[in-house]
């Protein structure tokens, strides 16, 4: 029998040596995490603690349960975005996610759709247009091995999106970003605003998440050489599946010591 000790709560000790061997692949990816019977018995605490245990590890996202067939350890790795260099790598597949996906020796593959609509206070004053103008709004849902891993909505001015050819679903290789460089409104200029909270019903259900879970909100402008505004990404990410990471030179200015 597995010994645990006070004065920690027995639930989260036992969440401590399961997340462990997950994370040693005692319990490989993908695979079930031994059932509530069988933690009980090795560890001598009721059914209860076990799944105190297990939802703390739901949480983390490090597992997902599916009713009426246990806990499974979560099938694929923590995806690192690297913000500073994504987009520049974006020619070498479908674009940038396809290419952050592929890198990591996963599968990347997208729902799209495409819907016109008016111009919200918010997306207006970010491109820079008249609230209620026509935006063309390209919705893509994304997956990894088949498994959801982000929600995207990239809005774009009607008239650019027309003439850059991104209003149908496939928008070929390097995807938006390289249409509008075809056309001269190639983005070289990005903000971003990251923010955190809960998932909306629809989220937990599209992303397979806990409604105790958070995602990672990303609002991300893109212009262009001039710094006109040619795009705005909303990204929704579980939290607990991608890790956000930049990089960047601190060099002193020309003449500072």
């Amino acid at each position: 029998m597995t010994q645990i000790e006070a004065p920690r709560p027995r639930f989260a000790q036992i969440a401590d040596i399961l997340r462990d061997r997950i994370n040693k692949q005692v319990h490989a990816p993908g695979s079930p995490l031994p059932g509530e019977h069988e933690l009980s018995r090795e560890f001598g605490v009721s059914r209860i603690t076990i799944n105190r245990a297990v939802g703390i590890l739901r949480t983390e996202g490090l597992v997902l349960v599916r009713r009426g067939k246990g806990a499974f350890v979560r099938p694929i790795p923590v995806i690192t975005r690297i913000a500073t260099r994504r987009h520049g790598a974006r020619d070498k597949g479908r674009g940038a996610y396809d290419v952050e996906i592929r890198r990591m020796g996963l599968e990347p593959s997208w729902t799209a759709s495409v819907e016109r609509v008016p111009a919200s206070e918010l997306t207006a004053g970010l491109l820079d247009v008249a609230v209620g103008a026509e935006l063309v709004v390209r919705r893509r849902k994304y997956f990894a091995n088949d498994l959801p891993t982000q929600i995207a909505d990239t809005y774009l001015v009607s008239e650019l999106a027309e003439k850059a050819g991104v209003t149908e679903e496939n928008t070929g290789p390097g995807g938006t970003y390289s249409r509008l460089a075809d056309i001269g409104r190639g983005p070289i200029h990005f903000t971003e605003e990251i923010g955190l909270r809960g998932p909306t019903t629809t989220e937990c259900t599209f992303l397979d998440m806990e409604p105790s879970q958070s995602v990672f909100e990303i609002l991300f402008v893109a212009a262009d050489r001039e710094h006109r505004p040619v795009a705005v990404t909303r990204h929704v990410m579980p939290g607990h599946q991608w890790r956000l990471r930049y990089e960047w030179t601190d060099e002193p200015e020309s003449g500072s010591e």
